[in-house]
């Protein structure tokens, strides 16, 4: 666990890499389950993308921040005419707590972290909703929590949980479904995956 955490602290395991590692380190019944939460560790951190940010103003746009980002401890964007997402799956943090704040005029704040990852929600909405929709699973250790604050007037303000890989649009599902694909593994009951199905990270 420690070697895990170490690894994700500097950046060689995104979040959603970090809990699914921890998910089988936590499943496994001997040494040599063990070991395959840390095979194919990355040695080094990925260079492209791994300290980007996202801008912190958008008038009449949207800012968006999903891929490989550094998380840092305090987070914050603006918006007028415009939505604020941050997908949390792929970015990279040190931190034990973030904060993130979003603050919209006529848009949406989302934010999406990983099945697993403990986040609250505060702030205030004037003609929107305000949603926190976690899945009902245990908090993958040693992950950090996030603290989200926002405030919308003519939006939405949403914390949601996904499994990686798990499409963020609502379009794109509907799409999916009306296409017949078949049902994602992320779509079923989370369960930590079997020691055998660890993947390297690139």
């Amino acid at each position: 666990m420690d070697t895990l955490q170490h690894a994700a602290g500097a950046g060689r395991l995104t979040l959603a890499e970090f809990t699914d590692r921890v998910d089988v380190a936590l499943a496994a019944e001997t040494r040599t389950e063990m070991r395959q939460a840390l095979q194919g560790l990355p040695k080094e951190s990925p260079i492209v993308g791994a300290t980007a940010s996202p801008p912190a103003f958008s008038l009449f746009g949207n800012v968006r921040a999903r891929g490989r980002w550094r998380l840092h401890r305090r987070n914050r964007a603006i918006t007028i005419f415009g939505d604020i997402q941050f997908d949390l799956r792929d970015s990279v943090c040190s931190e034990s707590e973030v904060w993130i704040e979003g603050r919209t005029l006529f848009g949406n704040v989302e934010v999406i972290v990983p099945e697993g990852i403990e986040a609250e929600l505060t702030g205030f909405t004037i003609f929107g909703d305000r949603r926190l929709e976690l899945a009902a699973v245990p908090r993958s250790p040693q992950t950090p929590t996030v603290h989200v604050h926002g405030m919308t007037v003519f939006g939405d303000l949403r914390i949601r949980s996904l499994a990686p890989g798990e499409s963020g649009s609502a379009w794109r599902r509907m799409l999916d479904r009306w296409r017949g694909a078949p049902p994602s593994a992320k779509q079923l009951p989370h369960r930590p995956p079997s020691p055998g199905s660890a993947k390297s990270s690139d």
